[in-house]
């Protein structure tokens, strides 16, 4: 199979390819925990009684149920 003579452009594509998925991964993973940790300091703040609810009466959001 080293005699083809498109062997080392098949082994540079494969590698090219997994290095690639594998940065994509990384990205994804660390943005996903950086997003879930900056949610978790968001959920942890206290709400300021009647800022943000005195513009819209009536209306409230759901409760967090991803954990």
């Amino acid at each position: 199979m080293s005699n083809d003579p498109h062997f080392g452009f098949v082994i540079a594509a494969y590698g090219l390819g997994f290095f690639i998925l594998g940065g994509m991964t990384f990205t994804i993973l660390r943005e996903y925990l950086s997003l879930k940790r900056m949610l978790s300091e968001f959920a942890a703040r206290p709400s300021a009684e009647g800022s943000e609810d005195s513009k819209f009466p009536g209306k409230s959001l759901p409760k967090n149920s991803f954990e």
